[in-house]
């Protein structure tokens, strides 16, 4: 769980790096219309969409981290998982369902679009269930850590000679 509390602090770290270098970009490239408030909010909606997008995908991470060498699934997986926020944003429910995009709903991302109707609530309760989830795949594979003993083989070097 250490690690796990670990990559939730680094979300939030790189969010605001991201949200530095968007400033710094912004800055260079002169875009009309900058506002210090402005400014700030986007770092708030970049920092957290980066804490809840970890949120969403905390079940998968919680899954793979503990089994040697399936760091290659988890990622594969998580693509996937991502992947299919796009034609869940197609359609609004599934938007506010599904917690890669609910997210993006957290912040009010498109908020000023008509068309863009985030529910806050169900979202949350999105994120939440991905929390749930997560929580209870902990507590599983930390109970079958303790049951399980990994014995040590030891190699006999094979003898030389005749």
């Amino acid at each position: 769980t250490g690690k796990l509390i670990v990559c939730g602090v680094l979300s939030i770290i790189f969010g605001l790096i991201c949200s530095l270098f968007t400033i710094i970009a912004e800055m260079i490239v002169g875009f009309p219309g900058f506002e210090t408030s402005l400014a700030l909010k986007a770092a708030l909606q970049i920092t957290a969409v980066n804490f809840f997008l970890y949120l969403a995908v905390l079940p998968i991470i919680a899954l793979t981290c503990r089994r040697a060498g399936s760091f290659l699934v988890g990622v594969i997986i998580a693509f996937v998982y991502g992947y299919g926020g796009m034609f869940a944003a197609g359609n609004m429910t599934l938007a506010n369902l599904y917690p890669i995009t609910a997210s993006l709903g957290m912040v009010g991302y498109r908020s000023y679009d008509t068309a863009v109707n985030w529910n806050i609530g169900t979202c949350s309760c999105s994120l939440v269930f991905a929390v749930v989830i997560s929580a209870i795949l902990i507590l599983c594979t930390k109970e079958r850590e303790t049951t399980q003993t990994k014995k040590k083989v030891k190699k006999v070097a094979p003898k030389k000679g005749w």
